[in-house]
């Protein structure tokens, strides 16, 4: 090109005065522009002339795209090509990245039809897990790593009676002869035979599954199954025919049965006088309280009690053939007691050795004094305090106190005064009073009625006649039935059940009757409860200062040394807390295992009960809505449900 030309020179020019504006930097011939795809695993390059034959080598765009920091998959072969022949304004692949390969998820290869119920036998393949295959990572253009996608493992089904061979690790096989069915969510083998439920090792029962072909099983593999499971003694034979014959399937059937151990039975110890009450009455229905015998007086030398040698039992055998040998008879020992001994010509036999009244306490029998009142207990007598057994002829008068090692006999009546004994009570007429009397009884406790006053007793309470507006508590039985038997008003808490002809009234008197509980141990229910619940509140209360604190120091990342000391001081009330509240919560269980162990009391109502009761059994209750007659009331989980008496006979 001549230089002469008036472009020329015009080019040249303009050289000129860009040297002279920045005579020390270089003027950029060439705008190189790089394009980076989304997923960053492609870059473009575009060259764009700033100029008429621009000066330019391939090495700015390594520079170029080493600013980028772009150093993976750049592609040699452009950047050759461009060295030989520069291609300006056009679009070129300069690099790229290598993209993630994906991996294959996991499934199960089932061998044998799905929602098919099919025979097998142990060891027969049921399917294959295939494992999931992980993919491969990939790079972008940065030379960062791309994670390839997760792969989802086989989704093992619930597995009954199917286990993994042995020899391969992912193959399923049967565990045992049965009934193959395969669902989406499972994958059962159905037994043949399951040992329906073995209640000691003298019974077995069997439920034989339904056959779908004849030739599956018989009776010979029943029997091998029975010998397999080491069932060998009282096979019942034609239970097992019976079976197949009868078609007895999908039902637990007895189908051995032992022979169990009878053990020699005790000698006991025979007394010569009563310990129960019995009843007895006139030609008009009264009780003749002079033949209830409540103290059984003996002389001197008299004979009370006797011990007998213990009855041979029988060997037994299991199903599983194992001999039990009976167990021997315990002689038991002369239940020698306060003021008795043997007999001089027979050990076997217990003699008084005092005159006095005969008792059965604990494992011993005693012979007890007894202290007579002729009259009634009041100014003139004071209060008694007695080692043995009370007699009081007349009344008890309000204010006055008896206590007794043993028994309470009083022929009258008791007004509001405090009788304890630590043996039996009898009242032959009435306790009644503005509810300041009190009985506490480690015996039973008999009285013709009870009218506003209080009883407590560890044993039996009968009462003849009624019982109105009074507290009664026992860990006995309440019998309200011999003559009239009613309950009205007030509250009778009875352990082991209460008997009753009539409770409530047609005027429908709140009246509250409970079976099967102690009410102190409802009262420490109730409190321990209480306290678990407020316990379980102010640890709450905690958490929440814990917290607190806590975002204080996330905020702050150091804590004041204050907040430390408040943090470190709360932990260790926190940990005290948790300490009561576990504590609490054992009490609380051993409470309510206590309460249910009488679940099984019943009220039972001979006549009529009314609107207004309210029947409590264990901690579940119910209301009486309308009269009901012959009727006793159960426990169930659901609630105190109500049965017709004649369901008990």
């Amino acid at each position: 090109m001549n230089d002469k030309t008036p472009e020329a020179s015009k080019e040249k020019q303009h050289d000129k005065q860009e040297n002279q504006a920045a005579p020390d930097e270089k003027r950029k011939e060439v705008n190189i522009v790089l394009e980076v795809s989304r997923d960053k695993l492609e870059v473009y390059v575009t060259l764009i002339p700033l100029k008429k034959s621009p000066a330019f080598s391939v090495d700015e765009i390594s520079e170029a795209l080493f600013n980028k920091e772009i150093e993976f998959g750049i592609k040699e072969e452009v950047l050759a090509q461009l060295e030989k022949e520069v291609k300006y304004n056009e679009r070129l692949l300069i690099a790229s990245g290598i993209e993630p390969t994906e991996g294959k998820d996991g499934t199960i290869n089932y061998f044998l039809e799905r929602n098919e119920t099919i025979k097998v036998n142990a060891g027969d393949k049921i399917g294959e897990i295939i494992p999931a295959e992980d993919g491969v990572d990939g790079t972008d253009v940065f030379a960062e790593g791309i994670p390839y996608p997760d792969t989802i493992k086989a989704q093992l089904p619930k597995l009954t009676n199917v286990d993994f061979s042995t020899e391969e690790e992912n193959l399923l096989v049967a565990a045992i002869n049965g009934y193959l069915q395969i669902t989406q969510d499972a994958v059962q083998v159905a037994p043949f035979f399951v040992l329906e439920r073995m209640p000691d090792e003298y019974e077995a029962y069997i439920k034989v599954k339904k056959r779908l072909n004849k030739e599956d099983f018989d009776t010979e593999d029943l029997k091998q199954f029975l010998k397999d499971h080491e069932i060998v003694y009282g096979i019942l034979k034609d239970e097992i025919e019976n079976i197949f014959q009868e078609e007895k399937y999908d039902q637990p059937v007895l189908i051995a049965l032992g022979k169990k151990v009878v053990d020699e039975k005790d000698g006991e110890v025979k007394l010569s006088f009563e310990t129960e009450i019995k009843f007895e009455f006139d030609e008009k229905g009264n009780v003749d309280y002079k033949e209830l015998n409540l103290i059984q007086n003996v002389k001197k030398g008299d004979k009370i009690a006797e011990v007998t040698l213990p009855e041979k039992g029988t060997e037994g055998c299991t199903i599983f053939g194992k001999k039990v040998s009976a167990k021997e008879g315990v002689k038991p020992a002369l239940p020698v007691g306060e003021n008795t001994c043997p007999d001089p010509d027979n050990p076997d036999v217990l003699v008084s050795e005092i005159d006095g009244a005969a008792k059965f306490k604990g494992s011993l029998v005693q012979v007890e004094p007894v202290f007579i009142v002729k009259g009634d207990i009041d100014f003139t007598t004071g209060n008694i305090d007695f080692v043995g057994s009370v007699i009081v002829n007349g009344d008890v008068k309000s204010g006055f106190k008896i206590k007794a090692k043993d028994d309470v006999e009083i022929d009258g009546v008791v007004e509001d005064a405090v009788i304890e004994a630590g043996g039996d009570v009898l009242i032959k007429m009435g306790f009644i009073g503005r509810g300041e009397g009190k009985i506490l009884a480690q015996g039973k406790v008999t009285a013709n009625y009870c009218v506003s006053e209080n009883i407590i007793s560890e044993d039996d309470i009968n009462i003849l006649e009624y019982i109105m507006h009074s507290s009664v508590q026992t860990k006995g039985k309440l019998f309200v039935k011999e003559k009239k038997g009613l309950i009205i008003g007030g509250e009778c808490y009875a352990v082991k059940g209460i008997e009753a002809n009539i409770i409530g009234n047609e005027n429908y008197t709140v009246t509250s009757v409970a079976a099967g509980i102690d009410k102190e141990i409802v009262k420490q229910l109730r409190l321990k409860r209480a306290r678990l619940w407020k316990n379980a509140e102010q640890i709450k209360d905690i958490d929440k200062i814990i917290k607190k604190i806590q975002r204080l120091q996330l905020v702050r990342k150091h804590l004041p040394p204050d907040k430390v000391e408040l943090l470190e001081n709360i932990a260790k009330i926190r940990k005290k807390k948790l300490e009561i509240r576990d504590k609490l919560a054992a009490e609380i269980k051993k409470l309510e295992i206590k309460v249910g162990e009488f679940k099984d009391a019943l009220v039972k109502v001979y006549d009529t009960v009314y609107p207004g009761v309210t029947v409590t059994i264990c901690e579940k209750h119910v209301s009486v809505r309308e009269p009901i007659k012959c009727v006793f009331y159960k426990y169930t989980k659901e609630g105190v449900i109500a049965a017709d008496m004649e369901k008990l006979i």
